[in-house]
C-alpha cells in the first residue's frame, strides 16, 4: 500500500499529464515534506509552479481570458513534438 504522499505525487502526475496545472500544485504540496531529497520531484513541482505563475502574469499583462498555453516538449532521441 502507497503511503497518502506517494500516492499525492502520483495524482500530481497524473494531474499534469490531465493539463490541470493548479490541481498537480496541490498534489505537489501534499508529497512535498516526503519527496524533499528527490530531484526529479522538485524539478516537476518547480517547472509546475512557474508555468503556474507564468499563465497568471500572462492574464493580468495580456489580458489573455483562456490562459492557453502552446507547450513544446523536446524527446531524448533529438526529435521535438508540439503538443497541443
Amino acid at each position: 500500500m502507497l503511503d497518502p504522499r506517494e500516492k499525492a505525487y502520483l495524482q500530481a502526475l497524473q494531474a499534469l499529464r490531465d493539463k490541470q496545472y493548479q490541481q498537480a500544485a496541490g498534489y505537489f504540496e501534499q508529497a512535498a515534506e516526503f519527496f524533499a531529497d528527490n530531484r526529479e520531484f522538485q524539478l516537476l513541482r518547480g517547472t509546475t509552479e512557474l508555468l503556474l505563475e507564468v499563465k497568471k502574469e500572462l492574464a493580468a499583462v495580456d489580458g489573455h481570458q483562456n490562459n492557453t498555453l502552446m507547450n513544446e516538449e523536446v524527446l531524448t532521441d533529438g526529435q521535438e513534438t508540439i503538443l497541443p
